[in-house]
């Protein structure tokens, strides 16, 4: 038996159960009419109706940048479930800050080049004054030391004494300006150099902007279906909005494997459990039934849509993986309901929990006889929500009574 059929079972025994209800009503206290069911063999199955949506195994979030810095403004948003490629713009930054920024610091790079520039010229020029007082003390110390005075037999002491000390001087001299123009040169690096790292300074701070700038058109890691994100309150982004770093601006789910994020009501939760079969169908395709496993079930039961807090149903979580998944018709956010299969059993007789009476911890029906009907102990098995399998006490082909007891005529 495939899985189609027996959900197209299933909504056949609903159906059922829905005319043997109007059948009751029917037959009011006004004609004492009673509602009978032939017990017949067949197939018992506990079920547990889910309901819920599609959505990707695995996807890729998309995020401010971690880069930029402080509050940013969306620009553009591409529309949501649209298909994208990779490296196509999902979404834009407002970038008139980092512009404004970007224009200052570089502004602030011509002005300081224009003071190294002013400042090396200042330097050049001090540079030059030095060797020019170190070339003429050099010529006037060789001067000195040719034509000086020496020689005792042809000029005075004075003249000699005189002489050397004149050459003393501009020995003394040269290397004073030798040593001014080392200074110089050493204090002309330490002031370039702090203009140099003024300059690196801004010039790292222009390859900040400029990359900020580029990272503003947030793109496609790959190909997939952009899906926005929603806040807290279940409400998405939209032009305008302002983001911070990090922040998620939606996601790129994988459509190649795609599962049921389905709940199930707390009341009609029991033997919920992992690796239970299931089947969904979607709703705009209810012909088609896809089957799958039920994989991880939330511990906690809680409400859900807008008014959390003030509605008291409850649900369970559960993720529902597919056997297959269907890229022609399947996509996330397709809205799905389906079964979770508990129990299953074949060859069985199960009648309408409406048909059993419980009276001091016996079970007992209702059976029609010729003149009447008459009450028979019996023994239940497995329960579900509409229907129980009795495992002793009937047999197939007998009638029970669907109504109160209490309206046949004895």
């Amino acid at each position: 038996m495939t899985v189609e059929t027996t959900f197209k079972q299933k909504i056949k025994m609903i159906l059922l159960l829905v005319l043997t209800v109007i059948l009751l009503g029917c037959g009011g206290q006004d004609d004492g009419r009673m509602a009978f069911m032939t017990v017949r063999k067949g197939v018992f199955e506990i079920v547990i109706p889910v309901f819920g949506e599609l959505r990707a195994v695995k996807a890729t979030p998309i995020s401010v940048p971690p880069q930029l810095q402080g509050e940013q403004t969306l620009a553009w948003l591409a529309p949501e479930n649209s298909y994208v490629k990779k490296g196509e713009t999902v979404a834009r930054l407002d970038d008139n800050w980092y512009t404004e920024q970007l224009q200052a610091e570089e502004f602030n790079i011509a002005r300081l080049n224009l003071e190294i520039e002013k400042k090396q010229k200042e330097l050049e020029k001090e540079k030059n004054d030095f060797l020019g007082e170190l070339n003429i003390t050099a010529i006037e110390k060789d001067m000195a030391d040719i034509y000086g005075a020496k020689d005792e037999s042809l000029y005075s002491q004075n003249k000699i004494i005189e002489d050397a000390i004149d050459l003393e001087y501009l020995t003394t001299k040269s290397k004073h300006y030798e040593q001014k123009k080392t200074k110089l040169e050493k204090k002309a690096r330490a002031e370039l150099q702090l203009l140099q790292l003024k300059k690196r300074t801004y010039q790292v701070k222009v390859q900040q902007y400029k990359e900020a700038l580029a990272s503003l058109e947030i793109k496609a890691p790959h190909d997939g279906l952009f899906i926005y994100e929603r806040n807290w309150r279940g409400e998405e982004l939209r032009v305008g909005s302002n983001v911070w770093r990090g922040m998620k601006l939606g996601k790129l789910p994988d459509l190649t494997l795609l599962e049921a994020k389905a709940y199930v009501l707390e009341s009609e939760a029991g033997g919920l459990k992992e690796n239970l079969s299931a089947s969904i169908v979607l709703d705009a395709l209810p012909s088609i039934v896809y089957t799958g496993k039920v994989t991880t079930i939330d511990k906690i039961a809680k409400s859900i849509g807008r008014d959390e807090e003030k509605s008291p149903l409850k649900y369970f979580e559960v993720k529902i993986t597919l056997d297959k998944t269907d890229l022609g018709v399947m996509k996330p956010g397709n809205q799905v309901k389906g079964f979770i299969f508990v129990q299953k059993q074949e060859n069985v007789i199960a009648v309408p929990n409406q048909a059993l009476f419980f009276n001091n911890g016996e079970v007992s029906v209702r059976v029609k006889h010729s003149s009447g009907t008459r009450k028979r102990l019996v023994e239940i098995g497995a329960r579900s929500l509409t229907r129980t399998v009795i495992t002793k006490g009937l047999e197939e082909g007998e009638e029970i009574l669907l109504s109160n007891p209490q309206k046949e005529k004895r």
